[in-house]
């Protein structure tokens, strides 16, 4: 029984940890405490226990980032930079625990990490890049049930699915963040979203492709989210390709995404949200930019429709301005052919960026940047048109050969559309 126990206690972490001898005696307590008390139960139920008991040992600042994952589905594979941007926007990331030249993206990889180390959550190891840990991460089965039901009981978050008999809402009034699974769901339970005001996350997840047009969204006014801070509108199909209204009323926003969504078009009134930190447009579709991101001054991850094989029509006309945005940190979707390049180059805390160079002049320029601030970027991914001459010889040496010298550019591809 000891013994058992024990392994069960390793297995998920809780032994792994170093301690001091004050923390080995609380162990020893609880896990005493809990043998007794399930002496004679089920063997699934000492398992409940157990799990109870490792998420009851969870440093306090790992807590919470542990039952947000109960916003996602069942087996699914959650994708690493999706699950830092919902932390990030909670505000749980920690200021605090940035060592020297960190960003709150490497201080999440270190929570995750470290819950990953506890056997709360499972890690899939990203072979092919040397700055990002993590590809994704899932939970098992019990863990799940034991976040789902953490996170309904401390009133953290609630989730409707009806997968998992979840079809309404609990706590109408009192829950700060609600997930919504639209698999199978009626329209009904979206037009009752307005009944809870005092929601500060707002997770509308559909399957990938699935593309269900949903009716009765033009009937929420999410204006009267006063306290919302995430929106997220994933693989969601609006009616007429727009977004629903009140959006632009959400002054406390920080995090908008519409990945994967049908939006035609971005209205110019998102561009207006003074708190807004990060922007998904991923959309897999033409869609219209009006050309005042600029605005967006406190934006720190942006990211645009596939520059490759989406095709974004810059309302107002000209390229794509950038100048202003400071704390940008990311930005995805870049193209040298929608964007001042110029811009891009004044970014002083840009550390990650993907984008397609269409032309000589821009890949230059952008290279030449990069060699000389390798120690701010961090991840970069560029894709050259095949009508750029990357052999072409500047002050004694070629293009090539200095794309080669640029240490943080982990990918480099030649494509031919």
């Amino acid at each position: 029984m000891w013994v058992s126990a024990v392994t069960h206690f390793s297995s998920w972490g809780i032994l792994r940890q170093e301690k001091t001898s004050i923390e080995w005696e609380k162990v020893c307590r609880n896990l005493d405490s809990y043998l007794r008390h399930g002496k004679g139960l089920e063997n699934d139920k000492r398992v409940e226990q157990i799990l109870d008991l490792s998420y009851n040992v969870l440093p306090f600042n790992l807590k919470p980032c542990f039952l947000y994952l109960a916003c996602f589905r069942e087996d699914e594979d959650i994708e690493i930079k999706d699950l830092y941007l919902l932390w990030m926007a909670e505000g749980m990331i920690s200021l605090e625990d940035r060592g020297r030249g960190e960003s709150l993206q490497d201080v999440a990889e270190r929570y995750l990490f470290e819950l990953a180390s506890r056997c709360m959550v499972q890690v899939k190891i990203n072979e092919y890049s040397i700055c990002n840990r993590f590809k994704s991460c899932r939970l098992h089965d019990l863990m799940r049930d034991l976040c789902l039901l953490k996170g309904k009981t401390e009133g953290f978050v609630d989730v409707v699915d009806r997968q998992i008999g979840r079809d309404e809402a609990s706590s109408v009034c009192k829950i700060g963040r609600l997930a919504i699974h639209l698999d199978n769901l009626d329209d009904d339970h979206i037009r009752n979203i307005g009944k809870n005001k005092n929601l500060r996350s707002l997770l509308f997840l559909e399957k990938r492709w699935k593309f269900i047009e949903r009716n009765h969204m033009e009937d929420v006014n999410f204006g009267v989210f006063k306290s919302l801070k995430i929106l997220i509108f994933e693989s969601y199909k609006f009616k007429d390709g727009k977004l629903p209204k009140g959006i632009e009323h959400l002054i406390l926003l920080k995090l908008l995404s519409i990945k994967h969504s049908n939006v035609e078009e971005l209205p110019a009134s998102i561009c207006k949200l003074p708190c807004l930190q990060s922007l998904n447009l991923q959309v897999n579709r033409e869609m219209k930019i009006p050309n005042l991101m600029y605005k967006l001054r406190r934006l720190r991850h942006l990211y645009m429709p596939d520059a490759i094989w989406s095709w974004s029509i810059i309302i107002g006309g000209g390229k794509l301005k950038l100048d202003g945005l400071n704390d940008l940190e990311t930005l995805i979707g870049f193209s040298s052919s929608k964007f001042e390049t110029t811009h891009l180059l004044k970014l002083q805390k840009l550390r990650v960026l993907n984008g397609i160079i269409s032309d000589d002049e821009s890949l230059s320029m952008i290279v030449d940047h990069i060699l000389n601030h390798q120690d701010q970027f961090h991840d970069t991914q560029l894709f050259v048109r095949k009508y750029c001459n990357v052999n072409r010889e500047e002050d004694g040496s070629t293009l090539f050969r200095r794309l080669v010298m640029c240490h943080s550019l982990a990918t480099c591809v030649p494509i031919v559309v």
